[in-house]
């Protein structure tokens, strides 16, 4: 990576890691040598793209009806949507030889998303809805889990990560199917899938010593989460437009938008505001599974409070002429708090919590938070512009660390 090139601010020139002799992969452990610099495909764009409708319909499910319950159920659809893009994405990264045989067992699994999108607006409504989304969701592992199965043939190394991924797969996909097949609809059913995406977000966290022998490569891994978190702020910014279409009359539209573009734009520079840093500096993600965990799961947070903001803000453009709704300001404001905690947060792991860009996070993302209470007497408009001027502030007063990172990296 070249000195001055923006980045992520997830991931900083970390400091050395120290860990216990117990914890590294034993000298016999095949590990895979470090691979040339590798970039996102055009098909792996193409794969980003298919995601792009099912996280829209999920924004639409919040601003539809952003009530404290809508956007809560929103949320816990979001986590399965984002970690399905997660599996394609990590197990790209690890092992893509783009030829054709992965290509069509790619597709197959993404025929699956799109039913993720087809049916996540109308799940909790019918039981036609909830049936398609479960089913659609093991499609699109069993996906993930052929793409495995094709590689590991080549690379033997892989066969350990498959044969957990596949048995937890397994037990997950009997809580999810039985949910929807089985359940009936209400806190059982719901409740049957919340244990099955459980055991598929432990599965990581109990193969720590496989991950750790599997091949990975650091810039493309951060490259994909950066556009990935682009797509989510795309709906921010298609929420925007669409309100400022529907409420082009008003007044007060205008000025309403533009603050709401700031927010988007102010959004998309303090995640991508970062310091240049030496080559092989972000390597460590590859040899500690505990900082890959960190960096993956911290962006659950980070995109979702995204998306929820991006949600409500198309809704708070139409009702410019109006004050929100406690709900609607959770969402705008408790959106962006949870964006500037949880960058914070994967931040600290890296360079510890006394650093001044984590500590500059958090201060601003309670002052953002505060503003809820008083939310509902203020016009939308300054709402938005708020914690814009917030955000911006905060870029502003990181660029010293950055800069010093900058000269170190140099």
């Amino acid at each position: 990576m070249h000195a001055g090139e923006h980045t992520s601010p997830l991931l900083p020139e970390p400091a050395p890691v120290r860990r216990k002799e117990t914890e590294l992969p034993s000298p016999d452990d095949e590990l895979a040598p470090p691979e040339a610099e590798r970039r996102a495909t055009w098909f792996e764009l193409f794969c980003d793209l298919v995601f792009v409708a099912a996280v829209g319909q999920i924004t639409h499910r919040i601003s539809s009806g952003p009530t404290l319950g809508s956007v809560a159920a929103a949320s816990a659809l979001f986590v399965p949507l984002w970690w399905t893009w997660v599996l394609y994405a990590v197990r790209a990264n690890r092992a893509d030889r783009d030829v054709t045989s992965h290509r069509l067992v790619t597709m197959a699994g993404l025929a699956a998303v799109c039913g993720l999108g087809v049916f996540v607006g109308s799940v909790g409504t019918s039981q036609g809805a909830d049936t398609g989304f479960a089913l659609s969701y093991l499609g699109a592992r069993l996906g993930v889990a052929a793409l495995y199965a094709l590689e590991a043939r080549r690379e033997r190394v892989l066969v350990p990560l498959l044969a957990s991924f596949g048995a937890g797969s397994a037990v997950s996909a009997l809580f999810w199917a039985g949910g929807a097949l089985l359940a009936p609809a209400g806190p059982v059913r719901y409740g049957s899938w919340a244990a099955g995406m459980a055991v598929d977000l432990a599965i990581p966290l109990l193969s720590g010593r496989r991950i750790a022998r599997a091949p990975h490569h650091t810039e493309h891994l951060r490259e994909r989460f950066g556009l990935f978190t682009i797509i989510v702020l795309g709906e921010s910014v298609l929420g925007f437009t669409n309100g400022l279409v529907k409420a082009h009359s008003a007044g007060s539209a205008t000025v309403t938008g533009a603050a709401a573009f700031a927010l988007c734009a102010c959004l998309w520079w303090s995640y991508f505001s970062a310091s240049g840093t030496r080559p092989g500096a972000h390597a460590e993600l590859a040899r500690d599974p505990r900082l890959l965990h960190t960096y993956v799961f911290g962006h659950l947070p980070v995109q979702l409070g995204l998306a929820v903001t991006g949600g409500a803000v198309g809704t708070a453009v139409v009702g410019s002429a109006n004050r929100l709704t406690t709900a609607l300001a959770l969402c705008v404001l408790g959106g962006v708090a949870l964006f500037l905690l949880s960058t914070a947060a994967v931040r600290s792991a890296f360079t510890g919590v006394r650093d001044p860009v984590v500590l500059l996070r958090v201060g601003t993302a309670l002052l953002i938070a505060a503003l809820v209470p008083v939310a509902g007497s203020l016009p939308v408009a300054v709402v938005l512009a708020v914690p814009a001027g917030l955000l911006g502030v905060s870029v502003a007063a990181e660029g010293p660390s950055h800069r010093r990172r900058l000269a170190g990296a140099g």
